[in-house]
C-alpha cells in the first residue's frame, strides 16, 4: 500500500535538539522524509515564520491543527466562534481559502463532544473557505464518546456530504507504519472514510512524536 507519512507533535520542526540535529532531521533519520508536518494554529508554541519557511523549503507539507479548545467548549451548542478564530488565524499566515485546506480540531482522547458544535464548526469554517478536520479517539472502549457523536455529524450532514471533513483517527497504535488500512472508526463510516491514522508514538527527551501515516497522496492537497 501506498501511503503518506506525517508527525503530529507540538514542538516546532526547527527545534534543535542536544544530538545537534533539528527535530525534523532527527524525525527523518528515524524513518523517512515527513511528507507533512502538524503545525499548531491556535494554542502554546503557534507555528512561526520561520517554521513555515523551514518546513515549505523541505517540501514538506504543513497541517495545521487548533489546540487550545476545551473541552467544555466542544461539548457546547455552537462551534462557529472557534471556526471563526481559525478562519482569522489561517488567513493571518497567508494560508489561501477556497482550495481545500483543512483545519483540525484536537479533541483529547478523554474529552465528549457534540455533534452540534462539530456542526456548526465545519459550517461556518466551510463558508470561510476551509474544511474542518476532526481528531479523535476512535476506540470506543476506552472512549465511545467521540465515535457515537462524530456518527450522528456524518448523518446529519450527509445531504452536504459532511462540508467536505476530514476524519484522523488515533487508534490502534500499531508500533509502526500498517501492512493494510484498518484504523478504528465510527459506526457511521468506515476505515476507507478514515482519512489519517496515528499508528506510533515515541520520544526524544520530552518531546513527544507521533507518526502519522494517510491511505492516499490526495490529502497533501489538504494541507498547506
Amino acid at each position: 500500500m501506498a501511503m503518506i507519512f506525517g508527525v503530529n507533535t507540538t514542538e516546532k520542526a526547527t527545534k534543535k535538539l542536544t544530538n545537534g540535529y533539528t527535530l525534523y532531521e532527527w524525525v527523518m533519520r528515524k524513518n523517512s522524509n515527513p511528507d507533512f508536518w502538524s503545525c499548531t494554529l491556535l494554542g502554546d508554541n503557534r507555528v512561526s515564520e520561520e517554521e513555515i519557511e523551514y518546513l515549505l523549503g523541505k517540501k514538506c507539507k504543513i497541517a495545521l491543527i487548533m489546540r487550545d479548545l476545551t473541552e467544555e467548549k466542544i461539548s457546547s451548542f455552537d462551534g462557529s466562534d472557534d471556526a471563526l478564530r481559525a478562519a482569522e488565524a489561517a488567513k493571518e499566515l497567508g494560508v489561501p481559502a477556497n482550495e481545500g485546506i483543512v483545519i483540525f480540531a484536537e479533541i483529547q482522547s478523554n474529552w465528549s463532544v457534540s455533534h452540534n458544535w462539530m456542526i456548526s464548526f465545519a459550517q461556518v469554517l466551510y463558508k470561510q473557505g476551509y474544511i474542518a478536520g476532526f481528531i479523535g479517539n476512535t476506540d470506543s472502549s476506552k472512549n465511545f464518546n467521540f465515535g457515537r457523536q462524530c456518527s450522528h455529524y456524518v448523518e446529519a450532514t450527509e445531504e452536504d456530504n459532511g462540508f467536505g471533513a476530514i476524519y484522523w483517527a488515533t487508534e490502534p497504535k500499531l508500533g509502526g507504519e500498517p501492512e493494510y488500512w484498518a484504523p478504528y472508526c465510527p459506526s457511521a463510516l468506515t476505515p476507507d472514510d478514515i482519512d489519517l491514522w496515528e499508528c506510533n508514538e515515541y520520544k526524544y527527551g520530552d518531546t513527544i512524536i507521533k507518526e502519522i501515516y494517510g491511505k492516499e497522496e490526495y490529502m497533501l492537497k489538504h494541507m498547506w
